[in-house]
């Protein structure tokens, strides 16, 4: 029998943690939050979840990114998918030299979504990263 996957949400805004859990746990999935990315970091390393979902501008315009980057850099951590949702797109143009550092870079993410994320494809994206992320560790077995 599989074990049910476990989904971590960060995102500074507290009711869009609990309509996405609520959305995720609905699906079948085991979902909790974290309203920051340290808090999300402590999470990840204790409750070690399956994929990550992720806000970019929270303590500051560029905290996602941060901790997409830091997971990559880590052996342990490098292949938990992630899945950025977030309206920094919107915050480009008035605040490119914040983002700056992402140009050039490898994206810390698997996917991006636009907010507001319809909840079909949030869970669409999460289906399919979860399953490309089982299907890789089967052929790595």
């Amino acid at each position: 029998m599989a074990t049910q996957k476990r989904i971590l949400v960060i995102d500074d805004d507290e009711d869009l943690v609990l309509s996405t859990t609520a959305l995720l746990r609905a699906r079948g999935w085991e979902a909790e939050g974290a309203r920051n990315s340290t808090d999300g970091l402590k999470m990840i390393q204790e409750w070690r979840p399956d994929l990550l979902v992720l806000d970019i501008m929270m303590d500051n315009d560029t905290e996602g990114f941060q901790l997409a980057y830091k997971l990559k850099e880590d052996p342990e951590l490098r292949n938990l998918p992630v899945i950025i949702v977030s309206s920094f797109q919107e915050h480009l143009a008035d605040k490119m030299d914040k983002f700056q550092f992402v140009l050039g870079n490898d994206w810390p993410a698997e996917a991006l979504l636009e907010k507001p994320v319809k909840p079909e494809k949030l869970a669409e994206t999460v289906a399919g990263l979860l399953a490309a992320a089982d299907a890789r560790t089967a052929a790595a077995e």
